[in-house]
Parts: C-alpha cells; structure tokens; sequence
C-alpha cells in the first residue's frame, strides 16, 4: 500500500478547488482525492477490475464488468479525470479516447446499462447506446 508525502499531501491540498472548509475538512477531502488517484494507477497494474474504485462499483454491475474487463481500466481513469481533473470535460475526454474499450458496454447493455444510469444521477451523461457514443466522439 503506497503512503502519502507530505509533499504529496501539500499539492493535493493545492490542487483542491472546492476545499473552503476547515483545514481539517480540507485535508481530509485532499487524502481521499489522492487515494482515489493512486487507486486508479494501482488498478492499471493489478487488474483493474478488481482495484480501487473500479472494484468498489464492480457489484453494481458484475456481469458488465465480466463481459468488459477491457473497459476497467479506461472507467477508473475515466472515473479520476472526473473527480480531480475537472469533472464532466475531463471524463467524457477519456470516454472518448477509450471509445473502443466502453463500446464493449452497448454488446452487453443488459449488464451495463445500470452503470450508465447510475453515472447520470452523478452528473456525468454516459451515451445510452453505440449510436450516440459515435456521434458525442
């Protein structure tokens, strides 16, 4: 398990733009930003299925995740370009340029669907079908 420097832990406080609250508050909001970002590394690595948040949503939907390992990797990049490299921009970018790897999701839409629908009541509008992932990339 990776610690955190405090150097690590200063630029993520830094880097934090919704951190008003308390110092406590702050570092606290900084620790999980960062652990999110070291969990989305690890999982590219030891099998991103399985790893980080990837795997904390994994039970959401397992048969998608079964019929689409390829597209692990991609959605907890995807999922840390959300929550810390500027929300909706930043994960329909790696949506797009993982394209092939989340077209796996329309082949099995009865298993992933869910998925899709669960990241809209997030704010993120993931395209609800082939079709549309073609014309929004």
């Amino acid at each position: 398990s990776p610690t955190i420097s405090s150097a690590e832990l200063d630029q993520a406080l830094g880097e934090d733009e919704v951190c008003r609250g308390d110092a406590i508050e702050c570092a606290l909001n900084a620790l999980q930003v960062k652990a999110l970002a070291v969990d989305a590394e690890e999982g590219e690595a030891m099998g991103a299925c399985d790893t980080g948040i990837v795997a904390q949503i994994k039970p959401l939907a397992p048969g998608c995740f079964k019929g689409c390992p390829e597209a692990c990797g991609p959605l907890g990049t995807a999922i840390n370009a959300y929550l810390t490299k500027g929300g909706k921009t930043a994960a329909k970018a790696e949506i797009c340029k993982h394209k092939k790897e989340f077209s796996c999701a329309y082949r099995h839409w009865s298993d992933c669907k869910v998925l899709a629908v669960q990241a809209g009541t997030l704010g993120l509008d993931i395209p609800m079908s082939q079709k549309a992932m073609d014309s929004e990339c």
